[in-house]
């Protein structure tokens, strides 16, 4: 298609944390620019924020308001990046799609939101992090929907997660079914990771011995959640000699066998997985896992929470477990250490499914939909 001339509102800087929540909008962007687009990133950031990435516009703005922290000075984040944006745009990007309008800024500019998580979801109001955890009660809680119901009204396209989040978005939100569509999260690709033999040297850990991955949390502060798996680890250890579990992202994870991984940028996790035979997700919470993502494409066979969001038709290229409950997921672990050929088939299967999550991909999909608008 002709190229389109567009903005991407952005929760943040480019990120060095792989599981960085403006990551998505950053891997977009990156995508839509490839495809030919001229795209710029608005985001709010502090002075010393990293440079975006070749190809791509930036237009940061302090990430002060009167409310920081709040509901509210979300969407005084909001009309601040309006004022930022591009008049030439003919399409603007919002991810996620946020709290408050753009306003006047947005004219008659296609919009397209992309939604991760709502107030109104469960689960979405206990979310460990953010203002999200603080909400007092249902006043305040009130006030986050009337926002985000006034971000989406102002949207052409709402790109949503599941089935079940589309019908709440028509349901609670009133967002007309033909501007919804569900899609899978655009995640970079990341730098290129070792071979397996390197990826092992540089774990000091051998080539002959089974290796599991632990991925990190998605929230730095929820490492408890990852106590099972380790206690998971510690009953099959005895059955697979030499055996090791490389955690990731939290300080430090003592015991016999484990390989304490405590960074989760992009590259440490990708050079983790590459070196792998199992990866394990603990995450099961409203948002796509990214780390899930990384061992998907690199092959690895990965066990996940039955309710982890990795999409509708990932049966078959995961491996489902109850990744709280340690007895269950010792007996995954086993079954996949012990069998080659099973883990190379499934590995296969995961690596075809990563594909939806190319932000190329995304890009097209935008495209051969007419979210860009017109030319």
């Amino acid at each position: 298609m002709a190229p389109r001339t567009v903005d991407v509102v952005a929760a943040g800087p480019p990120p060095t944390d792989l599981y960085d929540p403006a990551g998505p909008a950053w891997a977009l962007a990156a995508g839509l620019a490839a495809r030919g687009h001229s795209v710029q990133v608005t985001y709010p950031a502090p002075a010393e924020a990293p440079a975006p990435p070749a190809g791509l516009l930036a237009a940061p703005f302090p990430a002060v308001t009167a409310h920081v922290g709040t509901p509210l000075g979300d969407a005084e984040l909001t009309r601040e990046a309006a004022r930022h944006l591009r008049p030439a745009a003919g399409t603007i990007v919002r991810d996620p799609s946020g709290l408050g309008p753009l306003g006047h800024h947005a004219g008659h500019r296609s919009v397209v939101s992309f939604v991760r998580t709502l107030g109104a979801e469960p689960g979405a109001a206990s979310a460990p992090t953010g203002w999200r955890a603080k909400l007092p009660g249902w006043g305040e809680r009130r006030g986050v929907r009337r926002l985000e119901r006034e971000a989406l009204a102002e949207a052409t396209a709402v790109c949503c997660a599941s089935a079940a989040q589309r019908e709440l978005l028509a349901s609670d939100y009133g967002v007309a079914p033909e501007r919804l569509r569900v899609t899978a999260p655009a995640v970079a690709p990341g730098p290129a990771a070792p071979a397996r033999e390197a990826a092992r040297r540089q774990l000091v850990v051998p080539d002959d011995v089974p290796l599991a991955v632990l991925l990190p949390p998605v929230d730095p502060a929820n490492a408890p959640a990852l106590v099972p798996a380790i206690e998971a680890f510690h009953r099959t250890r005895p059955i697979f000699t030499g055996a090791r579990l490389a955690v990731l992202g939290i300080p430090e994870a003592p015991g016999p066998g484990l390989v304490s991984l405590p960074a989760r940028d992009g590259a440490t996790v990708a050079s983790a997985v590459a070196a792998a035979d199992v990866a394990i997700a603990c995450a099961s919470g409203l948002s796509l896992d990214p780390g899930i993502v990384v061992a998907l494409r690199a092959g690895v066979p990965t066990i996940v929470a039955p309710s982890a969001p990795v999409g509708e038709e990932a049966d078959g290229t995961v491996r489902r477990a109850n990744v709280a409950e340690a007895g269950e997921l010792a007996s995954v672990l086993a079954e996949l250490f012990a069998d080659p050929e099973g883990r190379r088939a499934l590995g296969e299967k995961g690596r075809a499914y990563a594909h939806r999550f190319d932000p190329d991909r995304l890009a097209e999909e935008l495209e051969s939909a007419g979210a860009l608008g017109a030319a």
